[in-house]
């Protein structure tokens, strides 16, 4: 894959499947709405739409070495703690993210009521995951030309991935061009934003760690009663 950094920015109702993940975080069939949500729902969604839009930006590394601590690219940055050996260990490349739902913020703190609160904060949620899901498809499709494939989505924080290799992540990528930003304790603001890294493989390596096997929720996720939204 052609190692270069990639902005891309998309309107939400370029996310057909948003729905599919709207429910697996809320349990709510958008085709069957019930009636003790009134218009909560479709006008935190129709707010959403009107005022917000995906930021994404992602770009390629090659490997340098790949050890059990720490994985170092070309670019001499790092990936550290005992995961990113594990999950790249069949990658000579990586595949760097960051997806951000620009304006999240102010929108929230115009919206008064505490339903539509609700609401628009799990359609918040709902896009970022639905960007994740699209970026992944989107990039193991042009590998697939390549004769190449990729790994599971891992993001720091989640899945024994340490929380600590969002500053290299930030490093690389640079998010401040999309309006992402990280603090201090090193949250992204907006706060509907996710970050991550795939490696990339050969087509026909099968062995892929599958973050859920680290996931602390384990049978008890709630997400997976509904369908894993496992990327």
């Amino acid at each position: 894959m052609k190692t270069e950094r990639i902005i891309l920015r998309k309107k939400l109702d370029f996310f057909e499947d948003v729905n599919d993940y709207f429910q697996r975080l809320s349990g709510i069939d958008m085709a069957d709405i019930p009636a003790k949500y009134g218009s909560s729902v479709e006008d935190a969604r129709e707010k959403a739409v009107e005022n917000l839009e995906i930021g994404m930006v992602y770009q390629c590394d090659n490997i340098e070495t790949a050890g059990e601590t720490e994985v170092v690219l070309e670019c001499q940055e790092k990936f550290t703690g005992d995961m990113p050996g594990r999950i790249l260990k069949d990658a000579r490349q990586v595949v760097s993210f960051v997806a951000s739902l620009c304006g999240y913020g102010e929108l929230a703190e115009q919206t008064e009521d505490i339903m539509e609160q609700y609401f628009l904060d799990t359609w918040g949620s709902a896009y970022v995951e639905a960007a994740q899901g699209w970026l992944g498809r989107h990039v193991l499709a042009g590998l697939k030309e390549e004769g190449m494939s990729r790994t599971h989505l891992w993001s720091p924080g989640q899945h024994q991935f340490a929380l600590s290799n969002q500053k290299a992540l930030f490093r690389l990528l640079k998010p401040e061009d999309i309006g992402c930003r990280l603090t201090g304790n090193l949250m992204m603001v907006p706060v509907k934003s996710a970050s991550g890294i795939m490696g990339i493989v050969p087509e026909d390596v099968k062995d892929l760690l599958l973050p859920c096997d680290f996931c602390p929720y384990g049978a008890a996720c709630p997400a997976s009663k509904r369908g894993c939204a496992e990327l």
